[in-house]
């Protein structure tokens, strides 16, 4: 089984689809816990936050893989894990295709209590791959409003556009959507010539890897 760690039930719909196009039949179930990424962004990562976080990981993972969908707080969720009960978080395997792509990714983030996670992950996983990192940052967060209203369409244009702009100044090899909910962006740039990558495929298909490892 593959169980999900959610902060916005957005989510549900997405990575169910995801599954049923790459792994039909596979089990998942969802949780879904909106008031962790606000007490994230409102008061960072306290000791009490992250033990809630570690235990929910604990119990999804418990049957299979558990998997947490939101960047802010992947790095406590995925530290959860074991070997025999383990946990990761989507944007891992981005990070690692970015890299793949040159060192200079476009990461493009709309939440501030984002940045430093994904910033760190990024520079662990080139100090993994030996490689080096020199991203170029791009925040996007008057598009988080259109997220936090349910308008998806304005929130990927938002997103894109805060991209186009920066591409009119430098060229990065590669555009990096660094929230598991800018993938609805990613259509919206593939004309810039660049690869344009989301959490949400590379992330399911790490989990079912991981989950087929260990049946």
């Amino acid at each position: 089984m593959i169980s999900f760690l959610h902060t916005s039930p957005v989510h549900v719909a997405t990575f169910d689809g995801l599954l049923d196009e790459l792994s039909p039949g596979t089990a998942r179930r969802h949780r879904v816990e909106e008031g962790w990424l606000a007490a994230a962004r409102n008061g960072g990562m306290t000791a009490g936050l992250a033990e809630t976080i570690t235990v929910a990981m604990r119990d999804l993972a418990a049957d299979g893989v558990g998997v947490c969908t939101c960047s802010t707080i992947g790095a406590v969720a995925e530290a959860a894990g074991s070997d025999s009960a383990p946990t990761i978080r989507i944007d891992r395997a981005l990070m690692r295709a970015a890299l793949s792509h040159g060192p200079r990714p476009l990461v493009a983030i709309c939440l501030e209590s984002t940045k430093a996670p994904t910033l760190d992950l990024l520079n662990h996983e080139a100090r993994t791959q030996t490689c080096p990192a020199a991203p170029v940052v791009v925040m996007c967060q008057e598009a988080w409003q259109h997220f936090e209203a349910g308008d998806m369409q304005a929130y990927a244009r938002s997103i894109a556009a805060t991209i186009r702009a920066e591409l009119g100044r430098d060229k990065p090899d590669c555009i990096v959507l660094a929230q598991g909910s800018m993938a609805v962006a990613e259509p919206l740039l593939a004309d810039t010539g660049l690869p344009a990558l989301s959490s949400p495929r590379l992330g399911v298909v790490q989990a079912l890897e991981m989950l087929w490892k260990n049946a």
